[in-house]
Protein backbone atom coordinates (compact mmCIF):
# COMPACT_ATOMS: atom_id res chain seq x y z
CA UNK A 1 0.00 0.00 0.00
CA UNK A 2 1.33 3.40 -1.00
CA UNK A 3 -0.62 6.64 -1.23
CA UNK A 4 -0.66 10.41 -0.75
CA UNK A 5 -3.55 12.33 0.78
CA UNK A 6 -4.21 15.86 2.01
CA UNK A 7 -3.95 16.34 5.76
CA UNK A 8 -7.43 17.96 5.92
CA UNK A 9 -9.14 15.10 4.11
CA UNK A 10 -7.42 12.48 6.25
CA UNK A 11 -8.11 14.34 9.50
CA UNK A 12 -11.82 14.82 8.76
CA UNK A 13 -12.48 11.12 8.23
CA UNK A 14 -10.11 9.88 10.91
CA UNK A 15 -11.82 12.12 13.48
CA UNK A 16 -15.03 10.08 13.17
CA UNK A 17 -13.19 6.75 13.12
CA UNK A 18 -11.10 7.24 16.26
CA UNK A 19 -14.15 8.33 18.28
CA UNK A 20 -15.70 4.88 17.81
CA UNK A 21 -12.66 2.90 18.95
CA UNK A 22 -12.54 1.82 22.59
CA UNK A 23 -9.47 3.31 24.23
CA UNK A 24 -9.06 0.28 26.51
CA UNK A 25 -9.76 -3.15 25.06
CA UNK A 26 -8.23 -6.59 25.49
CA UNK A 27 -8.65 -7.26 21.75
CA UNK A 28 -5.73 -5.45 20.10
CA UNK A 29 -7.25 -5.11 16.65
CA UNK A 30 -10.28 -3.26 18.04
CA UNK A 31 -7.89 -0.43 18.96
CA UNK A 32 -7.02 -0.11 15.30
CA UNK A 33 -8.53 1.57 12.26
CA UNK A 34 -8.66 -0.40 9.03
CA UNK A 35 -7.21 1.30 5.95
CA UNK A 36 -7.97 0.10 2.44
CA UNK A 37 -6.37 1.89 -0.53
CA UNK A 38 -7.73 1.19 -4.01
CA UNK A 39 -8.91 3.08 -7.10
CA UNK A 40 -7.63 6.43 -5.80
CA UNK A 41 -9.73 6.09 -2.67
CA UNK A 42 -8.84 5.49 0.96
CA UNK A 43 -11.50 3.70 2.99
CA UNK A 44 -11.19 3.90 6.78
CA UNK A 45 -13.21 1.67 9.12
CA UNK A 46 -13.29 1.56 12.92
CA UNK A 47 -15.37 -0.60 15.24
CA UNK A 48 -15.73 -1.68 18.85
CA UNK A 49 -17.74 -4.75 17.79
CA UNK A 50 -21.00 -2.99 18.65
CA UNK A 51 -20.77 0.08 16.43
CA UNK A 52 -18.72 0.81 13.32
CA UNK A 53 -18.08 3.79 11.10
CA UNK A 54 -16.68 3.73 7.60
CA UNK A 55 -15.55 6.73 5.58
CA UNK A 56 -14.25 7.06 2.04
CA UNK A 57 -12.08 9.89 0.75
CA UNK A 58 -10.05 10.73 -2.32
CA UNK A 59 -6.36 9.89 -2.33
CA UNK A 60 -3.53 9.45 -4.80
CA UNK A 61 -3.02 5.69 -4.62
CA UNK A 62 0.16 4.29 -6.16
CA UNK A 63 -0.15 0.75 -4.75
CA UNK A 64 -3.39 -0.85 -3.59
CA UNK A 65 -3.38 -2.50 -0.19
CA UNK A 66 -4.93 -2.87 3.24
CA UNK A 67 -3.77 -2.80 6.86
CA UNK A 68 -4.78 -1.69 10.35
CA UNK A 69 -2.98 0.70 12.72
CA UNK A 70 -3.68 2.09 16.17
CA UNK A 71 -6.46 4.62 15.69
CA UNK A 72 -5.58 6.93 18.58
CA UNK A 73 -1.89 7.20 17.69
CA UNK A 74 -2.66 7.71 14.01
CA UNK A 75 -5.21 10.42 14.82
CA UNK A 76 -2.82 12.25 17.16
CA UNK A 77 -0.10 12.22 14.51
CA UNK A 78 -2.42 13.59 11.82
CA UNK A 79 -3.92 16.20 14.14
CA UNK A 80 -0.47 17.65 14.81
CA UNK A 81 0.53 17.86 11.15
CA UNK A 82 0.17 21.45 9.86
CA UNK A 83 -2.75 22.23 7.55
CA UNK A 84 -2.05 22.22 3.85
CA UNK A 85 0.57 19.48 4.05
CA UNK A 86 0.34 16.29 2.00
CA UNK A 87 0.60 13.08 4.00
CA UNK A 88 2.40 10.11 2.44
CA UNK A 89 1.58 6.61 3.67
CA UNK A 90 3.42 3.41 2.75
CA UNK A 91 3.59 -0.13 4.13
CA UNK A 92 7.12 -1.32 4.96
CA UNK A 93 8.78 -4.30 6.63
CA UNK A 94 6.63 -6.82 4.74
CA UNK A 95 3.47 -5.04 5.86
CA UNK A 96 4.34 -5.01 9.57
CA UNK A 97 4.96 -1.26 9.64
CA UNK A 98 3.28 1.81 8.19
CA UNK A 99 5.56 4.70 7.33
CA UNK A 100 4.03 8.18 7.49
CA UNK A 101 5.84 11.22 6.14
CA UNK A 102 4.57 14.81 6.16
CA UNK A 103 6.99 17.54 5.27
CA UNK A 104 10.15 16.78 7.26
CA UNK A 105 8.29 14.69 9.88
CA UNK A 106 8.51 10.91 9.74
CA UNK A 107 6.64 8.28 11.75
CA UNK A 108 6.53 4.49 11.81
CA UNK A 109 3.52 2.67 13.26
CA UNK A 110 3.09 -1.04 13.99
CA UNK A 111 0.43 -2.77 11.87
CA UNK A 112 -1.90 -5.73 12.24
CA UNK A 113 -3.34 -7.65 9.31
CA UNK A 114 -6.62 -6.33 7.91
CA UNK A 115 -7.85 -9.90 7.47
CA UNK A 116 -8.58 -10.22 11.18
CA UNK A 117 -10.59 -7.00 11.31
CA UNK A 118 -14.31 -7.67 12.09
CA UNK A 119 -16.97 -6.74 9.53
CA UNK A 120 -19.82 -4.81 11.15
CA UNK A 121 -21.09 -3.00 8.06
CA UNK A 122 -23.50 -5.64 6.74
CA UNK A 123 -27.19 -4.89 7.34
CA UNK A 124 -29.73 -7.34 5.93
CA UNK A 125 -33.28 -6.24 5.13
CA UNK A 126 -34.96 -3.71 7.38
CA UNK A 127 -36.76 -0.45 6.67
CA UNK A 128 -34.93 2.30 4.77
CA UNK A 129 -35.84 5.99 4.66
CA UNK A 130 -34.31 9.45 4.69
CA UNK A 131 -34.84 12.38 7.03
CA UNK A 132 -33.16 15.71 7.58
CA UNK A 133 -30.08 15.83 9.76
CA UNK A 134 -31.65 18.58 11.88
CA UNK A 135 -34.76 16.48 12.57
CA UNK A 136 -32.72 13.47 13.61
CA UNK A 137 -30.42 15.54 15.81
CA UNK A 138 -33.42 17.19 17.47
CA UNK A 139 -35.07 13.85 18.27
CA UNK A 140 -31.91 12.49 19.84
CA UNK A 141 -30.64 15.64 21.59
CA UNK A 142 -33.91 16.52 23.29
CA UNK A 143 -34.37 13.01 24.73
CA UNK A 144 -30.98 11.45 25.48
CA UNK A 145 -30.41 13.47 28.67
CA UNK A 146 -33.12 11.38 30.39
CA UNK A 147 -31.54 8.02 29.49
CA UNK A 148 -30.17 5.90 32.32
CA UNK A 149 -26.45 5.52 32.99
CA UNK A 150 -27.00 2.40 35.10
CA UNK A 151 -25.39 -0.50 33.24
CA UNK A 152 -27.51 -3.05 35.11
CA UNK A 153 -30.57 -1.97 33.11
CA UNK A 154 -29.29 -1.93 29.54
CA UNK A 155 -32.79 -1.46 28.12
CA UNK A 156 -32.90 2.01 29.71
CA UNK A 157 -29.37 2.96 28.60
CA UNK A 158 -30.47 4.64 25.41
CA UNK A 159 -33.33 5.99 23.34
CA UNK A 160 -36.41 4.05 22.32
CA UNK A 161 -37.05 4.97 18.68
CA UNK A 162 -40.39 3.80 17.31
CA UNK A 163 -43.56 4.68 15.45
CA UNK A 164 -46.21 5.87 17.90
CA UNK A 165 -49.94 5.95 17.19
CA UNK A 166 -51.60 9.12 18.48
CA UNK A 167 -54.98 10.78 18.14
CA UNK A 168 -53.48 12.91 15.36
CA UNK A 169 -51.99 9.95 13.48
CA UNK A 170 -48.54 8.40 13.54
CA UNK A 171 -45.34 10.01 14.79
CA UNK A 172 -41.69 8.99 14.76
CA UNK A 173 -41.00 9.13 18.50
CA UNK A 174 -37.89 9.09 20.67
CA UNK A 175 -38.31 8.26 24.36
CA UNK A 176 -35.75 8.00 27.14
CA UNK A 177 -36.13 7.48 30.88
CA UNK A 178 -34.00 6.57 33.87
CA UNK A 179 -36.94 5.95 36.17
CA UNK A 180 -36.70 9.45 37.68
CA UNK A 181 -37.50 11.54 34.60
CA UNK A 182 -38.74 10.91 31.08
CA UNK A 183 -38.36 12.69 27.75
CA UNK A 184 -40.69 12.13 24.80
CA UNK A 185 -40.03 13.86 21.48
CA UNK A 186 -42.09 13.46 18.31
CA UNK A 187 -41.40 14.06 14.64
CA UNK A 188 -43.49 13.55 11.53
CA UNK A 189 -43.01 10.07 10.10
CA UNK A 190 -40.54 10.24 7.18
CA UNK A 191 -41.74 8.73 3.93
CA UNK A 192 -41.12 4.99 3.96
CA UNK A 193 -40.62 4.75 7.74
CA UNK A 194 -44.14 3.73 8.79
CA UNK A 195 -43.23 0.03 9.07
CA UNK A 196 -39.87 0.42 10.82
CA UNK A 197 -39.24 -1.90 13.77
CA UNK A 198 -39.03 -0.39 17.26
CA UNK A 199 -35.44 -0.25 18.51
CA UNK A 200 -33.46 0.91 21.53
CA UNK A 201 -30.39 2.91 20.49
CA UNK A 202 -27.44 2.71 22.95
CA UNK A 203 -26.13 5.98 24.41
CA UNK A 204 -22.84 5.73 22.50
CA UNK A 205 -24.75 5.16 19.28
CA UNK A 206 -26.89 8.22 19.98
CA UNK A 207 -23.78 10.35 20.51
CA UNK A 208 -22.23 9.27 17.20
CA UNK A 209 -25.49 9.72 15.29
CA UNK A 210 -25.82 13.26 16.63
CA UNK A 211 -22.33 14.10 15.37
CA UNK A 212 -23.06 12.48 12.02
CA UNK A 213 -26.31 14.45 11.62
CA UNK A 214 -24.64 17.80 12.36
CA UNK A 215 -25.07 20.07 9.35
CA UNK A 216 -26.33 17.29 7.07
CA UNK A 217 -29.34 18.07 4.90
CA UNK A 218 -30.32 14.43 4.60
CA UNK A 219 -29.49 11.28 6.54
CA UNK A 220 -30.30 7.86 5.04
CA UNK A 221 -31.34 5.35 7.69
CA UNK A 222 -31.84 1.60 7.55
CA UNK A 223 -33.32 0.01 10.67
CA UNK A 224 -33.66 -3.70 11.41
CA UNK A 225 -34.51 -5.49 14.66
CA UNK A 226 -30.78 -5.99 15.26
CA UNK A 227 -29.02 -2.96 13.75
CA UNK A 228 -29.29 0.63 12.60
CA UNK A 229 -27.28 2.04 9.72
CA UNK A 230 -26.94 5.72 8.85
CA UNK A 231 -25.35 7.21 5.74
CA UNK A 232 -24.31 10.84 5.41
CA UNK A 233 -22.13 11.86 2.50
CA UNK A 234 -19.17 9.47 2.34
CA UNK A 235 -19.68 8.20 5.90
CA UNK A 236 -21.54 5.00 6.82
CA UNK A 237 -22.34 4.38 10.48
CA UNK A 238 -23.57 0.99 11.69
CA UNK A 239 -24.59 -0.05 15.19
CA UNK A 240 -26.19 -2.91 17.00
CA UNK A 241 -29.31 -2.00 18.97
CA UNK A 242 -30.01 -2.95 22.57
CA UNK A 243 -31.38 -6.48 22.92
CA UNK A 244 -34.21 -5.82 25.33
CA UNK A 245 -37.77 -4.56 25.78
CA UNK A 246 -38.43 -0.93 26.60
CA UNK A 247 -41.00 -0.47 29.39
CA UNK A 248 -44.54 0.74 28.74
CA UNK A 249 -43.62 4.40 29.21
CA UNK A 250 -47.13 5.67 28.52
CA UNK A 251 -48.24 4.33 31.91
CA UNK A 252 -46.02 6.81 33.77
CA UNK A 253 -47.21 9.87 31.85
CA UNK A 254 -49.94 11.49 33.98
CA UNK A 255 -53.31 12.05 32.33
CA UNK A 256 -55.08 14.19 34.96
CA UNK A 257 -52.59 16.84 36.07
CA UNK A 258 -54.76 19.95 36.04
CA UNK A 259 -52.88 22.41 38.26
CA UNK A 260 -50.79 24.41 35.79
CA UNK A 261 -47.92 26.79 36.44
CA UNK A 262 -46.45 29.00 33.71
CA UNK A 263 -43.02 30.40 34.53
CA UNK A 264 -40.19 32.19 32.75
CA UNK A 265 -37.71 29.49 31.75
CA UNK A 266 -34.59 31.58 32.27
CA UNK A 267 -35.80 33.01 35.59
CA UNK A 268 -36.64 29.55 36.92
CA UNK A 269 -33.33 28.02 35.84
CA UNK A 270 -31.36 30.87 37.36
CA UNK A 271 -33.29 30.73 40.65
CA UNK A 272 -32.99 26.94 40.97
CA UNK A 273 -29.27 27.19 40.20
CA UNK A 274 -28.75 29.74 42.98
CA UNK A 275 -30.89 28.03 45.60
CA UNK A 276 -29.39 24.59 44.88
CA UNK A 277 -25.98 25.84 46.08
CA UNK A 278 -27.17 25.13 49.64
CA UNK A 279 -29.09 21.93 48.85
CA UNK A 280 -28.09 18.52 50.16
CA UNK A 281 -24.88 17.52 48.41
CA UNK A 282 -26.14 14.06 47.46
CA UNK A 283 -29.83 14.57 46.72
CA UNK A 284 -29.57 18.11 45.25
CA UNK A 285 -33.16 18.56 46.37
CA UNK A 286 -35.11 21.82 46.17
CA UNK A 287 -38.67 22.49 47.34
CA UNK A 288 -41.31 24.30 45.30
CA UNK A 289 -44.12 25.96 47.31
CA UNK A 290 -46.93 27.34 45.11
CA UNK A 291 -49.76 29.72 45.98
CA UNK A 292 -51.57 32.59 44.21
CA UNK A 293 -49.18 33.33 41.32
CA UNK A 294 -46.16 32.92 43.58
CA UNK A 295 -43.43 30.27 43.59
CA UNK A 296 -41.12 29.95 46.59
CA UNK A 297 -38.02 27.83 45.93
CA UNK A 298 -36.13 26.68 49.02
CA UNK A 299 -33.27 24.34 49.91
CA UNK A 300 -31.32 23.31 53.00
CA UNK A 301 -28.55 20.94 53.96
CA UNK A 302 -27.33 18.95 57.00
CA UNK A 303 -25.20 21.94 58.10
CA UNK A 304 -28.48 23.82 58.70
CA UNK A 305 -27.69 26.23 55.88
CA UNK A 306 -30.60 27.31 53.74
CA UNK A 307 -31.57 29.36 50.71
CA UNK A 308 -34.85 30.77 49.38
CA UNK A 309 -36.00 32.73 46.35
CA UNK A 310 -39.43 33.84 45.15
CA UNK A 311 -40.65 34.06 41.57
CA UNK A 312 -43.78 35.52 40.07
CA UNK A 313 -45.60 32.81 38.09
CA UNK A 314 -49.00 32.21 36.55
CA UNK A 315 -50.69 29.78 38.96
CA UNK A 316 -54.28 29.83 40.11
CA UNK A 317 -54.88 26.43 41.70
CA UNK A 318 -54.76 25.33 45.35
CA UNK A 319 -51.53 25.70 47.30
CA UNK A 320 -49.02 22.93 46.68
CA UNK A 321 -45.59 21.87 47.91
CA UNK A 322 -43.34 19.47 46.00
CA UNK A 323 -39.67 18.54 45.91
CA UNK A 324 -37.40 18.06 42.90
CA UNK A 325 -33.83 17.16 42.10
CA UNK A 326 -32.42 20.53 41.01
CA UNK A 327 -30.36 18.95 38.22
CA UNK A 328 -33.45 17.33 36.69
CA UNK A 329 -35.22 20.70 36.53
CA UNK A 330 -32.13 22.31 34.97
CA UNK A 331 -31.78 19.52 32.38
CA UNK A 332 -35.35 19.97 31.20
CA UNK A 333 -34.96 23.72 31.07
CA UNK A 334 -31.93 23.35 28.83
CA UNK A 335 -33.91 21.28 26.31
CA UNK A 336 -36.67 23.87 25.94
CA UNK A 337 -36.25 26.69 23.45
CA UNK A 338 -39.16 29.01 24.28
CA UNK A 339 -39.27 31.77 26.87
CA UNK A 340 -41.60 29.91 29.23
CA UNK A 341 -42.13 26.49 30.76
CA UNK A 342 -45.42 24.97 31.84
CA UNK A 343 -45.53 22.61 34.84
CA UNK A 344 -48.67 20.48 35.21
CA UNK A 345 -49.18 19.17 38.75
CA UNK A 346 -51.64 16.78 40.36
CA UNK A 347 -50.37 16.90 43.95
CA UNK A 348 -47.11 16.94 45.89
CA UNK A 349 -46.45 13.22 45.47
CA UNK A 350 -47.32 12.55 41.80
CA UNK A 351 -45.24 12.81 38.60
CA UNK A 352 -45.19 16.25 36.99
CA UNK A 353 -45.47 17.04 33.29
CA UNK A 354 -43.25 19.82 31.95
CA UNK A 355 -43.72 21.27 28.47
CA UNK A 356 -42.44 24.08 26.30
CA UNK A 357 -45.57 25.95 25.09
CA UNK A 358 -43.77 26.74 21.81
CA UNK A 359 -43.03 23.07 21.09
CA UNK A 360 -46.00 20.73 21.20
CA UNK A 361 -43.88 17.82 19.96
CA UNK A 362 -41.82 17.51 23.17
CA UNK A 363 -43.00 16.41 26.60
CA UNK A 364 -41.05 15.80 29.80
CA UNK A 365 -42.02 14.04 33.02
CA UNK A 366 -40.15 14.38 36.32
CA UNK A 367 -40.77 12.41 39.49
CA UNK A 368 -41.05 14.36 42.75
CA UNK A 369 -38.68 13.90 45.70
CA UNK A 370 -39.53 13.48 49.33
CA UNK A 371 -37.89 16.26 51.32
Amino acid sequence: MKLSISRETLFKNLKYAQAVVEKRTSIAILSNVKLVAADNQLTMTATDNDIAIQGKCEAFVDDNGATTVNAQKFFEIVSKIPEGVMVNIELTDNGNRMAITAGKAKFSLACLSAEAFPDMSTVDGGTSFTMSGNELKRLLSKSVFAASTDDTRAYLNGIYLHIANTDDGQNLRAVATDGHRLAQVDNTVPEGAADMPSVILPRKTVGELRKLAEGEEQISLTITEKKIQAEAGDLVFTSKVVDGTFPDYDRVIPKDNNANMDVSRRSLMAAVDRVAILSHEKSRSVRFALSNDNLLITANNPDQENAAEELKVNYGSDGLEIGFNARYVADIGQQAEGDDLQFCFKDGASPVIVTDPTDNAALFVVMPMRI
